[in-house]
């Protein structure tokens, strides 16, 4: 179990974050990193929450449990975090798109902590999914 995990974590997560981290030092080789935040600050970690959550639930629904109630939460708690991820994007991305102010500090600041919980649930799902059985 703990193998797979971690190759959820290395493969999963980390091909995910990836083009953050790239991004970030592209600005920063070119001075205009003032802060990480920057990397997420139009919404990027809200996409990479829900990629992970969808992908986690899609294992978890496939997956073979005897814990049907805590699969049932963990599926509805990702389906919730899928919808927020989704609106709250679009209004990111619509105010951009219209050049429409929108409040850039509350996605630098909020949608880190918005990607804890989507990682959670999501390492709650890929857990469960792949959790061996006791008879």
């Amino acid at each position: 179990m703990h193998v797979r995990v971690l190759a959820w974590i290395l493969f999963g997560v980390g091909s995910a974050v990836l083009p953050l981290l790239l991004a970030g030092s592209v600005l920063l080789d070119h001075d205009k990193l003032s802060s990480p935040a920057m990397t997420w600050e139009h919404g990027e970690l809200l996409l990479i929450s829900m990629t992970l959550l969808i992908a986690a639930v899609g294992e978890l629904i496939l997956a073979e449990t005897q814990l049907k109630r805590t699969k049932i939460v963990l599926v509805a708690a990702a389906g919730f975090l899928i919808i927020i991820a989704s609106v709250w994007y679009m209004d990111v991305w619509a105010s951009l798109i219209s050049g429409q102010p929108f409040r850039q500090e509350f996605v630098r600041a909020a949608s880190p902590w918005f990607f804890l919980f989507a990682l959670f649930n999501s390492g709650a799902c890929i857990m469960l999914s792949i959790r061996k059985e006791t008879k």
